[in-house]
């Protein structure tokens, strides 16, 4: 009985050690899932990751958009014309009109008791940048100015502007008609007498994947300085 007893131990003692690792279908089993797992994990990372990036991306393209707008709208909104000595006509707000680059004469950051023109240049690049470049004012007799032919300053405003959308210049009289562009790309100088507002779109794509949602900003600029009323023009 006794032997009997030490030989069934043996046995049950023996399958469980042999039950007391993992099988391979068990270690299978636990990989497949713990690669599952992984996989999801990851998933989840690269999508916050991305999401994040293109959110940010979002943003820079606001805000660049933003500071482009308000530097344009400022300083067209304080565009004048020129008086030229013993010549009827002054000089358009507008020596060059264009959708994508525009020259003109304003009153901007001047002394009131002894103020001075600028004459301003906004000019979309090659590379989609935005350009600003001033001229200082050189004044003549009896209170008439021209400009100095070397540019004053130079300064990148915005970068990355995106293509195929609307014009980024568009030009409209006081009675709120556009002025179409002719096939040479610039209003002619009768044309550029007529313009009263400044229809501005700009559009800012800071993303070089594309994937971000780019921005656009839309503003028609009067000049009030021209003495034309837009009030109750709807654009």
């Amino acid at each position: 009985m006794t032997t009997l007893r030490s030989v069934l131990f043996s046995r049950v003692s023996r399958l469980q050690r042999d039950e007391a690792g993992v099988t391979l279908s068990e270690l299978i089993v636990t990989m497949a899932l713990m690669g599952m797992l992984l996989a999801m994990v990851m998933t989840i990372f690269v999508t916050f990751t991305r999401t994040f990036a293109d959110e940010r991306s979002a943003s820079a393209n606001t805000s660049a958009a933003t500071i482009a707008m308000n530097e344009l709208t400022r300083v067209i909104r304080s565009g004048t014309e020129n008086p030229v000595a013993s010549v009827a006509l002054n000089e358009p707000v507008f020596s060059v009109a264009s959708p994508e680059n525009v020259v003109l004469q304003a009153y901007l950051d001047t002394d009131a008791l002894d103020p001075e023109p600028v004459k301003v240049q906004f000019e979309i690049t090659s590379d989609r940048t935005l350009v600003e470049t001033r001229w200082d004012a050189r004044a003549l007799s009896s209170g008439y100015f021209t400009f100095y032919n070397t540019a004053a300053s130079q300064r990148t405003v915005v970068r990355q502007i995106a293509t195929g959308g609307s014009p980024v210049f568009q030009f409209y009289t006081k009675d709120n008609v556009e002025l179409t562009m002719p096939s040479g790309g610039s209003l002619s100088e009768t044309d550029r007498r007529l313009i009263a507002a400044v229809k501005v779109t700009m559009t800012v794509q800071t993303d070089p994947s594309g994937d971000a949602k780019t921005a656009t900003l839309e503003n028609t600029v009067g000049i009030p300085n021209l003495g034309f009323s837009r009030i109750g023009i709807d654009r």
